[in-house]
């Protein structure tokens, strides 16, 4: 049996231990910041990503859930159409959860529900604002895990460590307040305290 065991582990361990870029790496958060207009918005609508939160460890990272994290990353990209919200909705900034077209944002808040369902915790989910390596703001998931903090993004299907996107992180929703976004101060190799 503990070959079994040793068996389903290795292939898995090797994504985190063949670089040491790879190490684990979580964002570190310091003060409250402004809420974006669009998500702020979205939760005076009574949206479901908002509001106080039990907070969680970050998710033990096994072969099921790195599956779950590429599976619905890449299902999501692949069932929403691209489409601004001024498109969608005739408004600059409207956050959603999407049924065929949607922006940044509103990938984000389905891979989000998607995930919750699986079986993550909101704590363990946060959306976060980037900027990307050609200047244009951004939004991401970012899932919280024993391994670091990986992004999900609707620009790749890859799922990556946040030290390997090129975005620039600026903030993400508090682990503890899903409607408080916190500012982001940098990386750490530990995980956070919350």
């Amino acid at each position: 049996m503990r070959k079994v065991v040793l068996g389903a582990v290795a292939p898995f361990a090797l994504i985190f231990m063949s670089s040491p870029v790879l190490a684990s790496t979580w964002l570190k958060t310091g003060g409250v910041t402004k809420t974006p207009a669009g998500h702020y918005h979205y939760c005076k609508r009574g949206g479901r990503h908002c509001g106080g939160q039990k907070v969680h460890a970050p998710i033990q990272l096994n072969s099921k859930r790195w599956s779950q994290l590429k599976s619905i990353n890449a299902q999501v990209n692949r069932a929403i159409k691209p489409a601004t919200d001024m498109q969608t909705n005739g408004v600059e900034e409207h956050w959603s959860i999407p049924r065929t077209y949607g922006d940044c944002e509103d990938y984000s808040m389905l891979k989000r529900s998607k995930l919750i369902r699986a079986g993550f915790k909101p704590s363990q989910l946060s959306l976060a604002k980037v900027r990307q390596r050609n200047g244009e703001a951004h939004v991401v998931l970012v899932a919280r895990t024993s391994e670091g903090d990986f992004a999900l993004d609707n620009l790749t299907n890859r799922v990556q460590h946040v030290s390997q996107t090129g975005h620039r992180f600026l903030a993400m929703q508090s682990a503890t307040n899903a409607s408080q976004w916190l500012k982001i101060k940098g990386t750490s190799k530990k995980p956070p305290s919350n």
